[in-house]
């Protein structure tokens, strides 16, 4: 009688079945089919689906290639192989790298199809290849940082503010909650229809967990949930955000209104403004030497790189990256790291002026700053 061991809709070249045991009728699922599968249960950003779809087209397109089901350490190797042949002869200037994404999407994909039983195991991938780290500085120096929070006193009042606290008010408290927490732009400053900003019902003054779990936190806590992959988060407040966060905090403030407001619905061009305030210079590529301005989302990249310099792996926790392994994914727990974490990052000088009540003067020579 035949057996069936899967199903591939629409068919296609590389469906065909080769090689296979007599008496055994397959049908097989290309990796294009088990990809839009993939791409439907996972909330992933329109970037990344793009670079997804990049390469199962480079799949598709190679001569090689094969069902899902049987695909072998030797395929992947021939096929890294051509996509980094094929990068050298586009000019690409960092061909390891693009073999090395193409073998992350790759892995990505069959370890999800082994989940879902679509193969029966998974195969063995080959190394990564030598690749070129992406040159330049991706993050904001302790100085920038301390120059980014001073500048804010000279940021003008926008047209129509009503609030009894001035818009550098709310950047300050914005700058120390993007530096401790790593929180996505809209996540800060709603600045689209989908994002989901704090309110202030998700501030916690207490110290209890508001979900049940984990040890008091004496600052309070706060509650955000990550724009890219809806993951929510309760996360403690340390002294500086709980201060902060204090400072802005009006009382006619209802529990739904939005805690921050950057004055405006662009804040990337505010942040702009602030940096050249501040005399930030923009980030240069070291490779091409062509200057970018810092955006927010650099705020991140920095965030993760001050936890991870301060306590090692605490910044996949708390920026809520994706981890592979089963162990790690679903029986470490690793919220006490990020509650520790939090609590002692060393925070740049700036941050503490205003816990030490030095607020709109300088926290070492008392200068008043000229506010707008």
């Amino acid at each position: 009688m035949p057996v069936f061991t899967g199903y591939r809709p629409g068919g296609g070249a590389c469906s065909e079945a080769q090689g296979r045991r007599p008496g055994v009728v397959t049908m097989s699922i290309s990796l294009e089919s088990v990809v839009v599968k993939y791409l439907e249960a996972k909330k992933l950003s329109r970037g990344t689906r793009k670079e997804y779809r990049s390469t199962v087209t480079k799949w598709v397109s190679w001569e090689s290639c094969v069902d899902v089901d049987e695909i072998e350490r030797i395929h992947v190797r021939e096929f890294l192989d051509r996509v980094y042949a094929n990068a050298i002869e586009n000019g690409g200037s960092n061909p390891g790298r693009t073999a090395n994404k193409a073998r992350e999407h790759l892995r990505a994909i069959l370890s999800w199809a082994w989940e879902q039983d679509f193969i029966e195991k998974l195969p063995r991938l080959p190394k990564p290849k030598p690749q070129r780290d992406v040159a330049g500085r991706h993050y904001l120096t302790k100085s920038d940082l301390n120059a980014l929070y001073f500048a804010t006193y000279q940021l003008p009042r926008p047209r129509g503010w009503k609030k009894n606290v001035t818009v550098g008010h709310h950047w300050r408290a914005a700058l120390v909650v993007f530096f401790n927490y790593g929180v996505d732009t809209g996540t800060v400053f709603k600045c689209a229809g989908f994002h989901e900003p704090i309110l202030w019902r998700h501030i916690t003054w207490q110290p209890e967990p508001p979900n049940g779990q984990g040890q008091d936190s004496r600052h309070g806590w706060l509650y955000y949930r990550r724009v890219k992959t809806q993951k929510q988060f309760y996360r403690p407040m340390n002294r500086v955000v709980h201060t902060h966060l204090k400072s802005i905090r009006a009382d006619s403030a209802q529990l739904d209104d939005a805690v921050f407001d950057g004055g405006t619905s662009r804040p990337n061009q505010q942040f702009q403004i602030l940096c050249d305030l501040a005399g930030v210079k923009p980030k240069r590529d070291m490779e091409t030497g062509e200057e970018r301005p810092w955006v927010l989302k650099d705020l991140r990249k920095t965030c993760a790189t001050y936890y991870d310099e301060h306590m090692p792996e605490s910044s996949i926790e708390i920026l809520g990256h994706s981890v592979g392994g089963v162990t790690y994914r679903h029986y470490a727990h690793r919220d006490p790291l990020a509650f520790k974490a939090i609590l002692s990052i060393p925070q740049p000088e700036a941050f503490n002026a205003l816990v030490q009540g030095f607020d709109g003067e300088c926290p070492c020579c008392r200068r008043k700053f000229l506010q707008a």
